[in-house]
């Protein structure tokens, strides 16, 4: 279409089921949509995301010939890439799509108000058709992509998806922070379901990481600097023992940063006596025939486990999340241990072993005669330490009644939390966190492996409290994901980017400032203009807001696109219906 077209628009309004369509009448809107200036065609169809809706999108445009096309239906963040393919497939430009989000903005929230609903959902589609009709197409741009990848942990999901990238014939760089690979599985002595130790698990895995002809391994190592973008990052390695930093290009990231055994200080007496421990120091104890004491070397008889410490207190920042792996390792450890000893309790909230074959390793435990005793979360278990003996009291839900036992030796079966570096390796990687502290992904059910910072993923515990399994999986996922990004060689980044107009910049640096991405930059020019890395710049939108001279465009989301919906919300144009 040229600047003298008028644009012919579509507006493909949606019922999502009952989501949309039982609070919005949405005939109704579809109806009024057809009255709009510039609207040629107005429908309304059960579910536009799917195969006959995409359909219906594409057969129209050829129909009626239509140059901007606008869908009313759910969020943007979960179907725009979807149609904007759809309407790319049609023939058209990606960016002369508009998304009108009627469940989250107005049938969700106005669920018992139909009435009002469907008069906003009007105004949000009369709204877009004034918008869409102010839209242009917009190039698309490819950047190239270096074939190499940084993986940041050499825990057991570091070393999984370093080396499904290597073996796919790509380069790895991997980095650790310690001095030995394998992070915490490594230490462990009892692994479930299987009875395997934590070294027999990933010392292969290490063995052939560092035998791998792909892979660059970094131990005792962090990253200090990280520039760039999608397909083009640098990275500055500091290494103990030598002189000088080491700088890498990457084209995809992988933070496989695992996570850290909480030390429950203040909980159930741990600190007051060698004999109370976490479940991560019961499991780095060497295996023997005999379960031994830490305070004086003598055999245990008899043995507690507490549940859920430090995981599930809401209102505790850090602490609200259920840690996941607890119930099965207790029910392990518990199984393992009631050979050696007299007899084993285990204190629960609840018993969540959730995992294919956890269930097993419970009524395993259970058959040895472990006993399990269930405590409400407001009536914790109180635990003290006298002339050396640990003495437990709690009351049983299923009795309801105050029990009491003295065990040799006390289990904390501890939270899983980010490291104490999580802060700085997110300021680093431009990472965002969620309330348990680990990374968030981009989204939680349709991209939990990538983050909001493309090219960037996440694995393993540094997504989400796991067990070992659960984060080999996703190091296998996140490998596929960097090694498909590899494999094209370049790729496509956003157009809606900002641009600076040289004329109108006056050099204040405040853009600069302002830029949450680190996307703009001043040129070598006197005075010095601000300069947009595209491939670095998100569109949000910051810097031209924050431009005092009004140099800066925000492509897609031009004044003049902004204004005409403000316009046609507070001043509609006259019913003119359609063309």
């Amino acid at each position: 279409m040229t600047e003298n077209e008028t644009p012919r628009i579509g507006v493909f309004v949606c019922h999502c089921g009952h989501n949309i369509a039982g609070t919005v009448d949405v005939v109704r809107v579809a109806k009024e949509a057809e009255k709009f200036p510039n609207v040629v065609f107005s429908t309304d169809e059960m579910f536009m995301c799917a195969d006959s809706g995409q359909e219906l999108i594409r057969t129209k445009i050829k129909e009626h010939d239509l140059t901007r096309i606008i869908v009313a239906s759910c969020s943007p963040r979960m179907h725009e890439p979807t149609f904007r393919r759809v309407v790319e497939e049609g023939g058209l430009n990606r960016y002369v799509f508009e998304q009108v989000n009627l469940r989250e903005h107005v049938s969700w929230c106005h669920m018992h108000e139909p009435e009002a609903a469907t008069e906003k959902a009007i105004d949000l589609v009369r709204m877009a058709v004034a918008r869409a009709a102010k839209l242009e197409p917009l190039p698309i741009k490819r950047v190239k992509v270096i074939p190499r990848t940084l993986v940041v942990g050499g825990g057991i999901a570091g070393l999984r998806a370093s080396l499904d990238i290597a073996d796919r014939g790509f380069e790895v760089v991997l980095v650790e922070k310690q001095d030995k690979l394998g992070g915490n599985v490594i230490k462990w002595t009892h692994m479930f379901p299987s009875d395997r130790t934590g070294t027999e698990v990933v010392e292969p895995l290490i063995e052939r990481v560092e035998s791998h002809s792909n892979i660059k391994v970094y131990k005792s190592s962090r990253v200090i600097d990280f520039e760039g973008y999608i397909g083009n990052f640098e990275v500055t390695i500091e290494s103990q023992g030598r002189k000088k930093n080491e700088t890498v290009e990457v084209g995809a990231v992988i933070v496989a940063t695992g996570f850290e055994a909480f030390k429950p200080k203040g909980y159930y007496g741990y600190g007051e006596s060698p004999d109370i421990v976490t479940l991560d120091e019961l499991q780095a104890m060497p295996r023997q025939d005999l379960l031994l004491r830490p305070s004086d070397g003598k055999p245990a008889k008899k043995i507690a486990f507490i549940g859920c410490v430090g995981s599930r207190e809401p209102g505790k920042k850090g602490h609200e999340h259920c840690s996941r792996y607890c119930c099965s390792a207790v029910a392990k450890a518990a199984a393992d241990l009631r050979d050696r000893v007299d007899e084993a309790l285990v204190l629960y909230q609840d018993v969540r072993t959730y995992g294919r074959g956890h269930e097993d390793i419970h009524r395993l435990a259970r058959q040895k005669r472990v006993i399990f005793s269930k405590f409400e979360p407001d009536e914790k278990p109180e635990v003290t330490v006298t002339d050396g003996k640990i003495k437990m009291r709690w009351r049983d839900v299923l009795a309801d009644d105050q029990l009491a036992f003295e065990p040799d030796l006390l289990i904390l079966a501890s939270a899983m939390i980010p490291p104490s570096d999580v802060e700085e390796t997110a300021t680093m990687f431009s990472l965002t966190r969620s309330g348990d502290g680990f990374f968030n992904p981009e989204h939680i059910k349709l991209a939990p492996l990538t983050t909001h910072t493309a090219g960037i993923m996440i694995a393993g515990v540094a997504q989400a409290a796991k067990n070992a399994s659960e984060s080999v999986i996703d190091a296998s996922g996140a490998a596929a994901k960097a090694a498909s990004l590899l494999a094209r060689g370049e790729v496509e980044i956003e157009s809606t980017v900002s641009r600076v107009d040289p004329d109108l910049c006056s050099s204040c640096h405040t853009c600069v400032a302002a830029c949450p991405y680190g996307a703009i930059s001043m040129d070598d020019s006197d005075p010095p203009i601000a300069v947009v890395t595209e491939a670095k710049c998100h569109g949000c939108g910051t810097c031209a807001a924050g431009c005092p001279s009004g140099a800066i465009t925000m492509f897609h989301s031009t004044d003049e696109q902004i204004l005409s919906m403000v316009e046609a919300l507070l001043v509609p144009s006259p019913i003119s219906g359609g063309e």
